[in-house]
């Protein structure tokens, strides 16, 4: 950590994750981009308005998860997206329109940063440009997948779809067989279109098929990466099949 780095940043995941923004900075940068920007916590449910977002419209999430909900006049409600530790949300332009809440979906701090800092960081930074569109990429192709989840797969299907979701997002910072879980059940079941009960059962049977194993509540651990890769593509037959190593598979016994 270098003098650069402000009380405010020492616990940040933007500064302190391998391949974050901020360490991409130069001091000046740095410097002139926390002079402007605003730390703030969220509790579980905290809403970020869109006059908030007029003004603060580009969020770095430093800890915790972030959701952008649609939410029906009979109260039902849609998570179609989840912004996890470490991403940039760039929301301008989208907060005069209705595109949804941004909500918290548990103890969340986030970083509003001004859009005049940021742009001029990313300007005159090719390094930190590159990082910057780099995520916002990424968002796009996993609300395209999110979609063709939604749209043709099962319960079971989607659910292993999720686990490599959040592995590939927590890469560099956890094991590639270990799996952190950073949402409730009941907001899993809003994001993937099913009930919280489903969801409790398909983890069940990836359990007793001793495809994961639960830590506690929100940790696993993969024991079966080929064959909850194989669910998560839309396999329908890995019921029938046995892993024997890490490239092979046969028949099991009837």
């Amino acid at each position: 950590m270098n003098a650069r780095t402000t009380s405010k940043c020492l616990q940040c995941s933007i500064q302190t994750d391998p391949g974050g923004f901020c360490q991409h900075l130069t001091d000046v940068q740095h410097d002139e981009l926390t002079a402007q920007s605003r730390q703030t916590s969220l509790r579980r449910d905290g809403t970020i308005s869109g006059e908030e977002l007029l003004i603060w419209p580009i969020i770095a999430v430093q800890s915790g998860v972030l959701s952008l909900q649609h939410l029906l006049e009979d109260g039902r409600k849609t998570i179609v997206a989840l912004f996890m530790q470490g991403e940039i949300i760039d929301m301008r332009g989208l907060a005069r329109r209705h595109h949804g809440h941004l909500i918290a979906l548990g103890k969340t701090t986030i970083c509003r940063m001004s859009p005049v800092g940021f742009e001029a960081a990313i300007d005159n930074n090719l390094d930190a440009q590159k990082v910057a569109w780099t995520g916002l990429r990424n968002q796009t192709y996993r609300a395209m997948d999110h979609a063709a989840d939604l749209a043709k797969k099962q319960a079971l299907e989607k659910l292993a779809s999720f686990v490599f979701e959040c592995r590939n997002r927590q890469a560099g910072r956890k094991s590639t067989n270990k799996v952190h879980i950073p949402v409730r059940r009941i907001d899993l079941a809003d994001y993937l279109g099913m009930q919280p009960e489903t969801v409790s059962r398909c983890f069940k049977e990836m359990q007793t098929r001793k495809i994961i194993a639960f830590e506690n509540i929100s940790n696993l651990m993969i024991l079966d990466i080929p064959t909850l890769r194989r669910i998560a593509n839309g396999d329908k037959h890995t019921e029938k099949l046995r892993h024997t190593d890490k490239n092979h598979f046969e028949a099991a016994n009837s």
